[in-house]
């Protein structure tokens, strides 16, 4: 049974303004969105002045003046000028569709709310703290080693139960949620961090749908380009707006958009209480990135195609878990639910542990073209260790369990070129294979 008081009214809306047949937007739509009209100042103060008493009384109980966002007037914990014109293009790029059809309905009443915070964790811990309650349960995937310390920590302090499941196998969510009635959210990645399995969220979002629990999408491996959860069925979308969005690593961000009422309500009092405030020049800067996103995203998507059918033909690799590849379990899902491949590839080493950190130790040169960090979706390439950096503090029973093995290697592919991060790779297999086979 459904937990929320706006099931029933979000189940209308999703049915008439979100859920499409097509799966994405259009290319010249999509950039001119992205380029709008030019930047906002950067608003970089922490208060405003109000007009007169009755102004500041109106702002305090969410009156807003000439279309601007409620509290965005009052103090930038609770909302900035520059941070709202971030939200209004992430929400124009994930719902452009809605927004048509409502128009085309003459509907006046909001559907979705959109809101920046401080990181792509903040995103995720304030949503999940606004959902759920003590003696409530969520069902998630393979996920990001935060979030999956996240989910320990809520179970361990806050008696809220947490079960990962393979959500690329929709049969598991389905007993799941047949088998613990009090799970009332599922939480996915798609594809997945950090070794790229896919689920169906069309197919999700039917069963968690029949069991009354909502489903939450974490989009930060595709971006609003190449992957439109709310067309598929999601109920939220979170994202890290430091990896695609901001592309360059110069800043952090999170955002996350949702039923209106929630937004409204639970979650922006959840956010107003825990401030999780991005700065105005993150914003800013936000901004000014995602002008080039689609750009970005489709060159670095090019690269890694070449580079993950190189890297499969190497006997140094086990295996490459990357979507666009035939041989990926999930590879009927690129073009219908995702647009391409994606950017990021994951490869098992020939010899596990000590050829990874050899690897690693390569890439870490200042004479090679990507570097050793564990950030993704810049126009540098990342590799980085899974099982001894972003994962390490997943208990290793589970990791093995979820394939993070020792061998792992996660690539961030950016902007140099195949040719460049091909030539790199035959000079930092070879080394790291030279120790294996003497």
């Amino acid at each position: 049974m459904a937990r929320v008081t706006w099931w029933d009214w979000w189940q209308d809306r999703k049915r008439r303004y979100l859920v499409v047949d097509e799966p994405f937007m259009d290319y010249d739509r999509f950039a001119s969105i992205c380029v709008g009209t030019g930047l906002p100042s950067i608003q970089q103060r922490s208060t405003f002045a109000f007009d007169g008493a009755r102004d500041g009384a109106d702002r305090f109980i969410g009156t807003s003046k000439h279309g601007e966002k409620p509290y965005a007037r009052i103090y930038t914990r609770l909302g900035n000028p520059t941070t709202e014109y971030l939200e209004r293009v992430l929400f124009r790029l994930e719902c452009q569709h809605m927004i048509d059809r409502a128009l085309e309905a003459d509907e006046r009443e909001p559907t979705v709310g959109s809101m920046v915070l401080a990181s792509g964790m903040a995103a995720i811990s304030t949503t999940l703290l606004a959902l759920l309650r003590s003696g409530d349960g969520i069902v998630a995937g393979n996920v990001y080693g935060c979030t999956d310390s996240l989910l320990r920590t809520l179970t361990d302090r806050f008696g809220i139960d947490h079960w990962f499941v393979d959500t690329t196998r929709p049969e598991e969510i389905d007993r799941c949620l047949t088998q613990n009635p009090n799970a009332s959210v599922v939480f996915l990645e798609s594809p997945e961090n950090p070794n790229l399995g896919m689920a169906d969220i069309r197919e999700v979002s039917r069963i968690a749908t029949r069991h009354g629990a909502l489903l939450v999408v974490d989009n930060t491996f595709c971006s609003a380009w190449l992957q439109q959860p709310f067309r598929l069925g999601a109920d939220i979308v979170v994202q890290s707006l430091t990896k695609y969005v901001n592309g360059h690593s110069t800043s952090i961000g999170g955002h996350v958009l949702g039923p209106f009422p929630f937004m409204t309500n639970e979650f922006f009092l959840m956010a107003k209480d825990l401030g999780p405030t991005p700065s105005p020049m993150d914003s800013w800067l936000n901004s000014l990135c995602v002008q080039t996103l689609p750009q970005r995203v489709d060159a670095a998507c090019e690269t890694a195609q070449k580079l993950a059918e190189w890297l499969d033909s190497r006997d140094e690799v086990l295996h490459v878990d990357y979507p666009g590849l035939p041989a990926h379990p999930q590879h009927h899902l690129v073009g219908e639910q995702i647009r391409s491949g994606g950017a990021v590839i994951a490869f098992e080493l020939e010899g596990g542990y000590e050829p990874a950190v050899r690897l690693m130790d390569y890439f870490a040169r200042h004479d090679t073209p990507m570097e050793l960090a564990v950030s993704l979706g810049s126009v540098i390439s990342y590799i980085q260790h899974p099982a001894s950096m972003t994962h390490s503090g997943v208990p290793r029973e589970d990791r093995l369990e979820r394939g993070i093995s020792d061998g792992l290697v996660r690539i961030s592919v950016g902007l140099e070129g195949f040719s460049t991060l091909r030539d790199a790779f035959v000079e930092g297999l070879a080394l790291a294979h030279r120790e294996l086979v003497r």
